[in-house]
């Protein structure tokens, strides 16, 4: 039997759980509904958003269960390699380290994408910005569509696309070669590896004049001082160099517009996904390189996060 570590689990954490059905005997402090108490806990003295939500992703991947599951476990204990690794899990987590990198994986449009370091953490607006794509008009006219996914980073986009669209050309660039190798990895882990083409590259560098149907981009967007005041989860561990982009945020904005409109067809497509207060100067941009019919589409908690424009012809 396993014992847990009272420094990081004091006694008093496990004397209430979640509620449960009437039992003729407490579960162990070692078993999951317990343990699931203390992690939350410990995440919310942490100051850590969506305690609840890490705490029950953190111990369903130890106990190999789904999240939406381990409710239905919370009577089963933990063997002791096993409950060792969620303690050191845990403590990763509290000392700030972003959750998805310690779990090592997210889902991504129903894909489980690998997490770590070389990369961004994907998140849900990228995941609007993917359907956006998808439920595309001129996109869904083009089931051959060439595409690129600029500045893959983890490769969520591109593998998303590529799944999504089996006809479809998928081309994923990034001047990060550390991020490019993390991408194929996780093609070669989805089957996907055979449907996208990975580049080094300096967001489009390499590809010709009017050879693309669509160009898709999560760049950079984060000004300056805004980088400064991001919790610490995220400026101490994600790579700065995919989230700063100077003192608006458009600094590789406004170079991969101008490249966009050039590696377009007539007609092609850019979709971005873009920081808040920053779609008027980014309208002005477009229209000043040749692209109309803008739209900009608000994410969950209202904000303008995702601009689509096509080039003129």
């Amino acid at each position: 039997m396993a014992n847990v570590d009272k420094n990081l689990f004091p006694p008093e954490t496990f004397r209430e759980t979640d509620p449960q059905p009437q039992q003729a005997a407490p579960p162990a402090p070692h078993a999951v509904g317990p343990l699931y108490a203390a992690l939350r806990r410990r995440f919310e003295a942490a100051g850590l958003p969506d305690a609840a939500t890490t705490a029950s992703q953190l111990l369903a991947r130890a106990a190999e269960v789904p999240p939406l599951e381990l409710p239905l476990h919370y009577r089963d204990t933990l063997p002791p390699g096993v409950l060792r690794r969620l303690l050191s899990a845990a403590d990763r987590v509290a000392a700030g380290e972003p959750p998805q990198y310690v779990i090592g994986e997210v889902n991504f449009m129903g894909l489980r994408i690998k997490t770590d370091p070389r990369a961004l953490v994907p998140r849900p607006e990228t995941e609007l910005l993917v359907e956006t794509v998808l439920c595309d008009d001129i996109i869904s006219r083009r089931p051959d569509a060439r595409i690129a996914d600029v500045g893959t980073g983890s490769g969520c986009i591109a593998l998303a696309l590529a799944a999504q669209l089996p006809k479809a050309t998928i081309i994923a660039t990034d001047i990060d070669t550390a991020a490019l190798d993390l991408a194929r990895e996780n093609a070669v882990a989805l089957g996907l590896s055979a449907r996208i083409e990975f580049m080094a590259a300096d967001l489009l560098d390499g590809l010709p004049a009017g050879s693309l149907d669509a160009v898709v981009s999560n760049p950079p967007y984060v000004p300056s001082a805004d980088y400064l005041r991001l919790p610490g989860r995220i400026r101490f561990h994600e790579p700065r160099r995919a989230l700063e982009a100077g003192k608006d945020g458009l600094d590789i904005i406004r170079r991969l517009i101008p490249r966009a409109a050039q590696a377009l067809s007539p007609g092609g497509v850019l979709f971005l996904e873009i920081g808040s207060d920053q779609s008027t100067h980014l309208k002005a941009l477009l229209q000043n390189h040749g692209f109309g019919a803008i739209l900009v589409r608000r994410d969950y908690q209202g904000v303008e996060r995702i601009v689509k424009a096509v080039r003129c012809s």
